[in-house]
């Protein structure tokens, strides 16, 4: 995402030096250095981490996270301005409908993020697949966030939601918060009446790790989550039996350290990876997991396909179905947004996955 961040910057930069050439003379001077004063002030922040001294609210919200959301709103309406000024017969016009179509593009950026969420049922079939396992549904959430963009309400209707698939089982694949330890505590709130038979099964991601893994963990645990951090976990129906790998988040491009948990001599079983990142894929198939579940990328968030795809910045594997010779991976567009509170063409999504012997 730095690549992102970069023209973000950039741009917001370029917006900026467009509003000082319309502004009026005797504003000049005091819109620049405002200007220059609030970037020398987010990037302050970001180099010494302040956000680590707030609770919560918007000043939870990462130093990056709120400059860009400065700058979305931001860089639309100086732009608008300068085309109203090359327009002089025509300026409130450019105004008023320039103005109608910003506020309808962001309506549109939030109706997606907090939309009901798109339900995707995929049916997997497996010739190893255990037979009492056959016809188990498994509900995949990912990427929740809890926090600034997500609150309880929210929360509750995306839990509601996945109540409804009525599966055997609940995965989450990661993120369950934003940035602080006790946005834990919503999400565990939130899921604790889900009925699944099977419960509910989640492994930490990226977010979840930043303030400390162990708080995070544990809040979860307190509400009825199991959580693998690099370890199985099984279920049983009888003899046969669902081997579930789950990988705490790691980061195999920029750490390459080895990873402990690999080469265990796991329990026997048809083996299923639960990761946050699609990039765990490949050590979790040298694991012997057939299918694995993951989130993390949002689909992209913001989807300018064919053009760009934020998403692909980090992997190939932006979202949905993929194959690798007889094993599966499937990625979820997750249901919370990080950075912006928008979606375009990206809903939230549910994943309800299948399984079958073949």
């Amino acid at each position: 995402m730095k690549h992102t961040h970069a023209i973000l910057l950039l741009l917001g930069l370029l917006a900026q030096c467009a509003g000082w050439t319309v502004s009026p003379r005797r504003l000049k001077g005091l819109l620049a250095g405002l200007a220059l004063g609030l970037d020398g002030a987010w990037l302050l922040w970001y180099v010494t981490d302040a956000r680590s001294l707030s609770v919560s609210g918007f000043w939870a919200l990462s130093p990056v996270a709120t400059w860009v959301c400065v700058h979305v709103v931001l860089v639309p309406l100086i732009a608008l301005e300068c085309l109203a000024w090359t327009l002089p017969w025509w300026r409130w016009w450019v105004r008023g409908v320039g103005l109608v179509l910003v506020l309808a593009g962001y309506g549109w950026g939030l109706g997606e993020a907090y939309g009901p969420p798109v339900v995707t049922r995929v049916a997997l079939a497996f010739p190893d697949l255990p037979p009492a396992f056959e016809g188990y549904r498994i509900v995949l959430v990912s990427d929740l966030h809890a926090g600034p963009y997500a609150g309880t309400r929210t929360l509750g209707r995306w839990a509601r939601a996945a109540e409804a698939l009525h599966g055997d089982l609940v995965v989450g694949a990661g993120d369950f918060i934003a940035h602080l330890p006790e946005e834990a505590e919503r999400t565990g709130v939130a899921f604790a009446g889900i009925t699944a038979p099977d419960g509910r099964l989640g492994v930490l991601g990226n977010h979840d790790q930043y303030p400390g893994h162990d708080e995070v963990a544990e809040r979860l645990r307190r509400h009825g989550w199991v959580m693998l951090e690099d370890e199985g976990f099984t279920l049983r129906r009888g003899t046969q039996s669902l081997l579930f790998l789950g990988a705490r988040y790691k980061d195999e491009v920029a750490d390459p350290s080895p990873v402990p948990w690999r080469g265990r001599p796991w329990p026997g079983g048809f083996r299923i990876g639960v990761c946050h990142a699609p990039g765990q894929w490949a050590g979790l198939r040298q694991e012997g997991a057939r299918l694995t579940l993951c989130g993390h990328t949002h689909g992209g968030q913001v989807d300018l396909s064919p053009f760009y795809n934020p998403a692909e910045e980090r992997t190939p594997f932006v979202y949905g179905l993929y194959a690798q010779g007889p094993d599966r991976l499937c990625v979820t567009r997750g249901l919370g947004v990080s950075a912006l509170p928008f979606r375009f063409r990206c809903r939230p999504e549910l994943m309800v996955l299948t399984l079958h012997r073949s």
